[in-house]
């Protein structure tokens, strides 16, 4: 079993940001380090194409760091997958109308063994990420997405995603998105 760190693809794909960054950016601040579903609240917010490139499933959105969106193609692959881990919060193409998906990751796990786990520390002794991740596999083998408590809050930064997940996307023709394997189960025997 391998966990994968999901990102977007930076090979010459087109990347957006909000249309109406100063209004819209009080969504993406803190709710998306949230569990509580925001499905009932939000409302469409449109985005605009600030590097074109390649037409990407996964496209970087310069948004809110930690926030991954997806084109709607791409959710009809995942959503069988993430069932209810993730809410898919739509966003409108501006000149294309093509709908979008901000990615809020409602799973969160301490799945962290603190004992082996290298954790990237401030000066100050704070813990503000991961250089080696090592997972509890009985809190992991079974999830599909999630995001971690490091520091009992949400770490913006990890989107993880199973084999599985990595698997559709790679026999799917989805494009745009890149894997980054941040744990194996194999090496840590």
């Amino acid at each position: 079993m391998k966990i994968w760190r999901l990102k977007s693809s930076t090979d010459d794909y087109q990347t957006f940001q909000l249309l109406n960054y100063e209004e819209d950016k009080k969504y993406f601040k803190n709710d998306f380090n949230s569990k509580v579903s925001l499905s009932d609240s939000w409302t469409v917010k449109f985005i605009e194409i600030i590097d074109e490139g390649y037409q990407s499933d996964c496209p970087i959105f310069w948004g809110k760091s930690g926030v991954q969106i997806i084109s709607e193609k791409a959710k009809g692959v995942l959503e069988p997958l993430v069932g209810n881990n993730v809410e898919f919060l739509p966003l409108i193409h501006k000149t294309t109308n093509e709908k979008y998906y901000a990615i809020h990751v409602l799973r969160v796990l301490n799945a962290l063994d603190i004992n082996n786990t290298i954790f990237e520390k401030l000066s100050s002794g704070l813990i503000i990420g991961c250089e080696k991740f090592v997972f509890i596999p009985s809190v992991v083998q079974n999830e599909t997405i999630f995001k971690l408590y490091i520091n009992e809050k949400i770490h913006p930064n990890y989107l993880l995603v199973s084999d599985e997940f990595r698997n559709a996307v790679l026999e799917s023709d989805l494009k745009g998105f890149e894997f980054v394997e941040v744990w194996d189960s194999k090496a840590d025997m």
